[in-house]
């Protein structure tokens, strides 16, 4: 179990900030008339501490990462998907050391339902639904190769994994 220090929680702060800023760095894909789909990055912070720290605290990253997304596209459930994403991602990683872009692509299996429903609810169409969930896939791979490639510095690594409790 990770125990909130302030220093855990500090981290949780500037990894969302950091989330948001790269979900407004989106790039707005085409999609059918009133709908908003875009390309973003966003999940990396949160793939990059379940990874590191482990499955919570990507979990509360994750769920604090897409505020600004969920405000603009207006869908109360994408920061839940998030937060499950990288809670099951970091499970992968942490638990049974698979790596990060493996962990991610293990994560995306029971996302993509959840992902279909909350759009569902939404009434967004069939095809753009998977529309939406290829181009997450798309986005949890290469977040997936970011991650391994900057845990690859053992600074980074040594660095991140210092948050985790004793």
């Amino acid at each position: 179990m990770v125990r909130l220090s302030a220093k855990l929680v500090a981290l949780i702060i500037v990894l969302s900030v950091i989330g948001n800023i790269l979900g407004l760095l989106g790039i707005r894909l085409p999609s059918a008339p009133g709908t908003t789909v875009e390309f973003h990055l966003s999940a990396l912070p949160s793939l990059l501490a379940a990874a590191s720290i482990g499955p919570l605290p990507g979990a509360v990253i994750g769920l604090l990462s897409l505020t600004i997304a969920t405000i603009r596209i207006g869908n109360v459930f994408i920061p839940f998907g998030n937060a499950l994403l990288a809670g099951l991602a970091g499970f992968f990683a942490k638990k049974l050391s698979f790596s990060p872009p493996v962990s991610g692509a293990l994560a995306m299996i029971p996302y993509t339902p959840y992902i279909w429903l909350a759009c569902s609810v939404y009434g967004v169409p069939p095809a753009i639904i998977a529309f939406i969930i290829t181009k997450a896939w798309i986005e949890v791979m290469i977040s997936g190769i970011i991650v391994e490639l900057i845990l690859r510095r053992h600074e980074i690594r040594n660095f991140l994994e210092s948050f985790k409790s004793k």
